[in-house]
């Protein structure tokens, strides 16, 4: 990767939570944004990617000077009521995966699961919590759990880079993957070259990262980021400049490791933005909010000679 090409993108579900997206594409475009992405949140949503709305969303994203940065499929995992450990739905994979090599992106975006599909709180409510645990179940293998993981991340890896892909694991608190050294610990495991970091560091942060070590350790298995802020006791994702977050120290980090790409503003708890408790529209606050975001970012990659565009 080169240094210096940066520019701001925005993932489609913040101004729609769900399809269509038609839409809220053209009104990521006016926001300023040059790069966005694009979801489905299951294997059964990826329907709504006929070939039609494929060609429809590459016509608008080339009229607006959109590039399609990277595409949110979480690898599918489950687990039956009282087995050891979980199992992988690599076919339904595959399905996503041919559904983001014909719409263009070049990266897969997944979150790894959590142990045993557990039914974990949402960080969110972990101040208003007196509290703060998960249930475990007897018949649990951790073992055979993390290897179920590991396998099916590795064979992930191959059924996305026969397609061309690369495979970004966004970080997030309780699950497998949640810090820098997690995700170190699955390339090792995987053994895949094409299996990197989406750079998150709202979820890194309140899980006891600080987002520019990991930076600076995984260099350039450091795919593609998402910025938003936080004050570290949960992953909510405000505007950058609202929470304790170092953003001239992750620019730093991101030019010594010679990052270029995206600068992704996940901002799902700003003001007015469409959000999975509600699945509501964003309202036109969320746009300036976006402004705001890109505005703050700006500077502070300004003080270190970096222009974002």
């Amino acid at each position: 990767m080169g240094a210096g090409s940066l520019f701001f993108g925005s993932p489609i579900w913040t101004f729609n939570w769900n399809p269509p997206y038609e839409a809220p594409l053209k009104r990521l475009a006016r926001t300023g944004c040059k790069g966005f992405e694009l979801t489905a949140w299951s294997v059964d949503m990826l329907a709504y990617y006929t070939p039609a709305t494929i060609r429809g969303l590459k016509e608008i994203a080339e009229g607006e000077g959109l590039t399609l940065t990277n595409f949110f499929f979480n690898l599918p995992f489950s687990r039956q009521a009282g087995a050891a450990f979980s199992t992988v739905d690599l076919g339904g994979y595959k399905r996503g995966v041919d559904v983001v090599a014909e719409i263009g992106a070049p990266i897969v975006t997944s979150m790894t699961p959590y142990p045993f599909q557990s039914d974990v709180k949402p960080i969110l409510q972990r101040p208003i919590s007196q509290e703060w645990t998960a249930a475990v179940e007897p018949q649990w293998d951790w073992t055979a759990e993390y290897n179920a993981v590991v396998d099916g991340f590795a064979k992930a890896c191959e059924i996305a880079g026969l397609a061309g892909l690369r495979v970004a694991i966004e970080p997030h608190p309780y699950r497998w993957v949640s810090s820098g050294q997690g995700m170190l610990r699955l390339i090792e495991r995987t053994g895949a070259s094409n299996l990197g970091l989406n750079f998150d560091p709202s979820h890194l942060f309140p899980a006891g990262d600080m987002p520019h070590y990991v930076v600076l350790a995984l260099g350039d298995r450091i795919f593609n980021t998402h910025f938003s802020d936080n004050e570290g006791h949960t992953n909510a994702h405000w505007r950058p400049g609202r929470g304790k977050i170092d953003w001239k120290a992750i620019f730093a980090a991101l030019q010594a490791i010679g990052y270029s790409g995206p600068i992704t503003l996940e901002l799902e708890d700003a003001p007015g933005a469409s959000h999975w408790t509600h699945f509501r529209e964003a309202t036109p606050e969320f746009d300036q909010e976006m402004r705001r975001g890109m505005n703050y970012l700006r500077d502070a990659a300004a003080e270190l000679n970096i222009t974002i565009s």
